[in-house]
């Protein structure tokens, strides 16, 4: 993960744990990086999948995810796949490119929040 995604999935991160109901369930697969080949076969075996989305998060009987991206990052070819399967059985994906575009997709969801970047950072 390059350095200013990676800054930007540890803010979110922040974030979604501070925000989020309580009730709601989030996660993040560490599907990137470099890694001996052997392991990456394992990986792949157990269902690993290319273009998985960053984050999973799971709320009120639904699934949703987001992808993370920097402000000139762009969807690889596998995402772009992985995200229409994905909407297509009924989940949905929201690329973000900050803390602010990860709450207005969460709001747009109708997931209620514990907290608001704009009262975070007041």
């Amino acid at each position: 993960m390059a350095a200013p995604e990676k800054a930007i999935h540890m803010a979110v991160a922040r974030y979604l744990s501070m925000s989020l109901p309580l009730r709601a369930v989030w996660h993040h697969s560490p599907n990137g990086g470099s890694r001996h080949v052997l392991e990456a076969k394992a990986f792949r075996d157990m269902g690993t999948r290319a273009g998985w989305p960053d984050i999973e998060i799971v709320w009120d009987g639904r699934v949703h995810f987001i992808e993370l991206k920097a402000e000139k990052g762009r969807l690889s070819p596998a995402q772009k796949e992985v995200h229409a399967a994905l909407t297509a059985a009924g989940a949905t994906v929201s690329v973000c490119r900050s803390i602010e575009d990860t709450e207005n997709a969460l709001r747009s969801l109708g997931i209620p929040l514990r907290a608001s970047i704009q009262r975070i950072a007041a």
